[in-house]
């Protein structure tokens, strides 16, 4: 009788350490899904149906819906994350989680919905659609309806883009694509080469929207770069401008090099694991336009 009686206790001692650690794991993981929500933005994305009576959507389960956070000071995307199969209307979060490690977010920030049929995310295909939030979003925003009511333009903001000239010269390698933004800022286009920034197919998976772009314009006859321009985020295909500065003007050369990479650590001068390189094989005369640029090489220094 005894014998049982100290079974029975023993196998009651396990069920209720069993129970204590079930609570503590539903505790923990209660408290940190409450830490997430207060930094992400959570809710619905739906689809405007007046664009698919309007021929203007083609929304399939095989598209995917890429979630994008944007600063709307700097237009930088802070985070990014995939919601594949897309079957609106559906859950979506986006925050913390979808950050590069280093990355600390503070909001408010513009929610960006846009769907993607290709794995090219900026670049426009029929049917892909468009959504965000008229005004910035704090964190913490819970049950926010997100409507792609838009066809997708190209860009972070769904602005319209011009296509490259079809008889644009090419650095590199060849690459295609519509550009997407534009960081010209007055430069004279007599003194400046601009065009479109592209990744070849096989580094593409090295590149996060967050990388920073490093434009850098050398004289062929020195090693020290004659200008630079760094545009905050790595959208591609990236429209580009840089031109000679007025104090380098006086002796102007029948072409310049070019040399653009990504940064992901704020350091254009070393690199990490992950960064990638183009650099121009031929010079390439000042006034150029619509140059199409390849990066097409691993980073390394």
């Amino acid at each position: 009788m005894k014998k049982k009686t100290a079974v029975g206790m023993a196998i009651l001692g396990l069920l209720a350490v069993f129970v204590l650690i079930v609570i503590f794991a539903v505790v923990r993981e209660v408290r940190r899904e409450e830490a997430l929500r207060k930094q992400s933005i959570s809710g619905l994305v739906e689809l405007d149906l007046k664009l698919l009576r309007g021929g203007l959507a083609d929304v399939a389960r095989t598209d995917r819906l890429v979630l994008l956070l944007v600063d709307p000071d700097s237009r930088r995307t802070v985070a990014m994350a995939f919601v594949s199969p897309l079957v609106p209307p559906q859950t979506i979060r986006i925050g913390v989680e979808n950050v590069r490690e280093g990355t600390v977010l503070q909001g408010p920030y513009l929610l960006v919905g846009i769907t993607d049929k290709d794995g090219e995310i900026f670049k426009v295909s029929p049917g892909e659609v468009y959504g965000r939030s008229p005004e910035p979003l704090a964190l913490g925003t819970t049950e926010y309806r997100l409507v792609l009511n838009e066809p997708f333009r190209g860009s972070v903001l769904n602005q319209a883009s011009p296509r490259a000239p079809q008889a644009a010269p090419r650095a590199s390698a060849s690459g295609s694509g519509d550009p997407q933004g534009d960081d010209r800022q007055g430069d004279d286009p007599r003194f400046a080469i601009s065009g479109t920034i592209v990744v070849s197919r096989a580094l593409q998976g090295r590149v996060d929207a967050s990388d920073r772009l490093v434009v850098l314009l050398f004289d062929p006859d020195t090693p020290r770069p004659l200008a630079f321009k760094i545009i905050p985020h790595t959208l591609l295909p990236q429209k580009f401008t840089v031109a000679l500065p007025p104090e380098a003007r006086g002796s102007l050369k029948p072409g310049y090099h070019l040399r653009i990479l990504t940064d992901k650590n704020n350091d254009p001068l070393g690199s990490v694991e992950g960064e990638v390189v183009g650099r121009s094989l031929e010079t390439i005369p000042l006034g150029t336009t619509g140059l199409v640029f390849e990066l097409n090489q691993p980073y390394v220094r």
